[in-house]
C-alpha cells in the first residue's frame, strides 16, 4: 500500500506535469491529422497568490487570468469553484461571506462547488487556532456548514489534501466538457440587478417561502410568482383559479387546503380509572419526597 512520491505530482520529473509530452484529459486526436481541444480554465486574478494556477498550467491546461466576482475558478460553463482553506472557511462561515458567495454561485451556475483544501501533513480540525479559546466552537462551525449545505442543495463540497490533488481533480472534472468563456464569466457579477436570470425578477425571501408551501415545487412555483403580486393575492385566490394557474387539481387542492383549512387540535382522551390511580399514586409519591404524611 505504498504510494509513490510521483503519484500526486509533487516532483518536477513527474511525466503528468511535463507540458507537451502527455495530452491533457479531454483532448481528442484522429489518424491522418491531429485535432486537439485545448483545455482552458478561467482563474480569478487574486488566486495567483497561491501555487494552484501554476500547477494547473503544468498539467497542459491554459490559464486565462481575469477578474471575476463570482467564484475563483470557472472550469466549464456550468462548473464554478470557490476555493477555501480551512481557516478561510471558518472565517467566511462566521462573518456570513460564504453564504453570499454560495448564493451567487447557485444563482448563476448549474454546478457550484465549494473546494476545501487542507494540509494532509497536519492534524485536521474544523477549528482555527485563534478560536480555540474564543467563543466559536467546533460545533458552531459544523452546524453552520451543515446549514449551508441544507440551504443550497445544488452546492457540492469537495475536500482536497493539497493543491496537487486539486489540479488533478480539475483536469478530471473538465474531461469531455465544453470550455468556459472569459467574457461570460466577467459578466456574472455579485450585483444581480443586470443579469437576465428569472430568479432575480422576484424577492428571494418570498421565493423560498412559496417553495415550501404544499402543492408547490420547483416546476410550478414560477407560475405562482408570475400570476400573483404577493402572498395575499395567493391566499385570496379561489380553488378554480389556483387549478388554472398550476395546471394540476391535486397541487391546487393541497395549496388551497393549506391556506384555508383550519387545523383543529386533536381532542384529548378522557382519563380512565387506571389513569386516575396513577395520578393518585404520583401525588402520594411526591408527598413522600417532600416529607409529608400520607393520608389514610
Amino acid at each position: 500500500m505504498v504510494v509513490s512520491e510521483e503519484q500526486d505530482g509533487k516532483t518536477d520529473d513527474d511525466p503528468s506535469l511535463a507540458r507537451g509530452q502527455v495530452p491533457s484529459v479531454g483532448s481528442s486526436s484522429r489518424h491522418g491529422g491531429t485535432e486537439t481541444v485545448q483545455q482552458r480554465v478561467i482563474v480569478d486574478m487574486r488566486e495567483f497568490r497561491s501555487e494552484l494556477p501554476s500547477l494547473i498550467h503544468r498539467r497542459g491546461i491554459e490559464i486565462e487570468p481575469v477578474t471575476i466576482e463570482v467564484g475563483d475558478y470557472i472550469l466549464t460553463p456550468d462548473i464554478c469553484v470557490e476555493r477555501k482553506s480551512v481557516s478561510d472557511l471558518i472565517g467566511s462561515l462566521n462573518n456570513g461571506r460564504l453564504y453570499q458567495q454560495a448564493l451567487s454561485m447557485c444563482r448563476f451556475y448549474k454546478r457550484p462547488v465549494l473546494l476545501i483544501e487542507f494540509d494532509v501533513n497536519k492534524p485536521f480540525s474544523l477549528q482555527a487556532k485563534a478560536t480555540l479559546s474564543g467563543d466559536v466552537s467546533l460545533q458552531d462551525v459544523t452546524s453552520k456548514l451543515a446549514m449551508l449545505t441544507m440551504h443550497f442543495p445544488k452546492l457540492r463540497l469537495i475536500w482536497c489534501p493539497s493543491p496537487y490533488a486539486t489540479a488533478e481533480l480539475f483536469e478530471e472534472l473538465k474531461a469531455g466538457r465544453p470550455q468556459p468563456s472569459a467574457e461570460m464569466a466577467m459578466t456574472v457579477t455579485a450585483a444581480v440587478s443586470d443579469m437576465p436570470d428569472w430568479n432575480d425578477k422576484y424577492s428571494h425571501g418570498p421565493q423560498d417561502f412559496v417553495l415550501r408551501m404544499p402543492g408547490i415545487n420547483s416546476r410550478n412555483f414560477r407560475l405562482i410568482l408570475n400570476k400573483f403580486q404577493n402572498l395575499y393575492e395567493v391566499s385570496q385566490a379561489s380553488l378554480d383559479s389556483l387549478t388554472q394557474v398550476l395546471g394540476s387539481s391535486v397541487h391546487a387542492q393541497q395549496l388551497y387546503d393549506f391556506l384555508h383549512k383550519e387545523q383543529q387540535a386533536e381532542p384529548q382522551p378522557k382519563p380512565g380509572p387506571h389513569d386516575k390511580k396513577m395520578k393518585t399514586r404520583g401525588k402520594t409519591f411526591t408527598n413522600k419526597l417532600r416529607g409529608g404524611k400520607r393520608k389514610k
